[in-house]
């Protein structure tokens, strides 16, 4: 009996101890995670607010298109232009969750709602790869081969890191894309892609902002 007693004992403390052990390892995953997502959250906003200014722009352009030579000769259309096409993709870390599904370390998350909400994240993120493949594919497969075609490039391209100090000498007035519906259906169809890639984005802002909730009894 005193044997049998002693092994559970021994038993016990050595779970206590795996406890113990498993519970300072959460900890420090749970304070990686708020670290990590705390930037990608900054992240996210900073590309928000590009994405703002890019809807702006072509919805602004959409609304040029028909009028007469006079009411675009009060806007910088190349401008405009390279404002709208100027999009990129937003890249977030995934160090820490990586690891931890990696490692299989994923299970030492005691919280239910935590570890739904990490999963929520991967899904989240696969739409968003999705938004970006048709907002990159229709801009390259379309909006820029009939830019090429019917605008200057060099003139648009000017206001973006190419920065060219002197405009096209072949002196491209935009007014004819301006009467053209393939440009106003390509322009509908960019806004559109620029709006399915926000709302993905909004999806990932929830979800990092319940993990972040969740873990922001360990924040630095």
């Amino acid at each position: 009996i005193l044997v049998v007693i002693g092994i559970l004992i021994a038993l016990q403390i050595n779970n206590w101890n795996n406890n113990q052990i498993n519970k300072k390892e959460e900890q420090s995953i749970l304070k990686n995670l708020n670290f990590e997502f705390k930037k990608n959250r900054s992240d996210l906003e900073m590309v928000k607010n590009d994405y703002r200014e890019f809807i702006n722009s072509t919805k602004t352009l959409l609304n040029l298109i028909g009028e007469n030579k006079e009411t675009l000769q009060q806007h910088n259309t190349d401008s405009l232009i390279s404002e709208s096409i100027n999009y990129y993709d937003y890249r977030p870390t995934e160090n820490v969750l990586s690891d931890l599904i990696s490692s299989g370390k994923l299970k030492l998350i005691v919280s239910d709602s935590l570890r739904l909400h990490l999963f929520q994240w991967s899904s989240f993120l696969n739409e968003k790869e999705e938004a970006w493949d048709t907002l990159d594919d229709f801009s390259q497969n379309m909006m820029m081969p009939y830019l090429t075609k019917n605008a200057s490039l060099k003139n648009i391209d000017s206001y973006g890191f190419l920065d060219w100090e002197e405009p096209s000498k072949l002196n491209r007035d935009n007014y004819k894309i301006f009467k053209d519906i393939e440009f106003e259906n390509n322009i509908d169809n960019h806004a559109w892609s620029l709006t399915n890639y926000i709302l993905a984005l909004e999806n990932l802002e929830t979800t990092i902002d319940k993990i972040l909730d969740e873990t922001s009894e360990y924040k630095n």
